[in-house]
């Protein structure tokens, strides 16, 4: 669960960057103000420490922080889990609602890249006649990229391989999903039949 929640903080963050994007580089005193907001957070310039900010090409950074704040844990049925994560005086998030969005997020951008890859086996249909016939994602991705397909998408959100298998006529393209587990009930799906 500790796990979770450090993933959605990650997602916020790079969300805040997308959202607060600033030219140049990405300053301590800019990252601070943008982890302090987080998510809505209100927390105070003590409680974000800046450890390193390491600027990279293409307009990406990475930053270490510390940031001080207090997390509720509950006990159900004889079991601890964190219920809530403090984001400023007397405001506190539930961290099931956190991961929860950002679960449905992966799925909704998950289904996106999916759909971008099946519209590119339809403009190789239509100039092939056929669907890539193959079970190796590698090879239909080589088919694929970078006429059909300018950008490679090798895997889903959970930076889990996306899987494929064609006989030419149709096709099945899916993410493990949530789980990370194939061939089970939350596995996301495009096929053509």
């Amino acid at each position: 669960m500790i796990s979770r929640l450090f993933m959605a903080i990650g997602i916020l963050v790079l969300g805040s960057l997308l959202v607060f994007g600033a030219k140049g580089d990405l300053t301590a005193k800019q990252a601070r103000e943008m982890l302090r907001k987080l998510g809505g957070a209100e927390l105070k310039s003590e409680q974000v420490r800046i450890k390193t900010v390491s600027n990279g090409v293409g307009g990406n950074a990475i930053v270490e922080a510390t940031i001080d704040t207090a997390v509720r844990f509950k006990q159900e049925k004889g079991e601890w889990r964190v219920a809530d994560i403090r984001l400023g005086d007397q405001h506190w998030e539930s961290v099931e609602l956190i991961t929860e969005a950002v679960r449905r997020e992966k799925m909704r951008r998950t289904e996106a890249l999916l759909q971008k890859i099946a519209d590119a086996l339809e403009a190789y249909k239509k100039d092939q006649g056929r669907y890539v016939v193959t079970t190796d994602f590698t090879q239909l991705l080589d088919q694929l990229a970078p006429r059909y397909l300018p950008v490679t998408i090798r895997f889903d959100l959970w930076e889990q391989p996306l899987a494929y298998r064609s006989m030419g006529n149709e096709y099945r393209l899916n993410s493990a999903g949530p789980d990370l587990k194939h061939d089970t009930g939350d596995d996301l799906i495009v096929e053509k039949r």
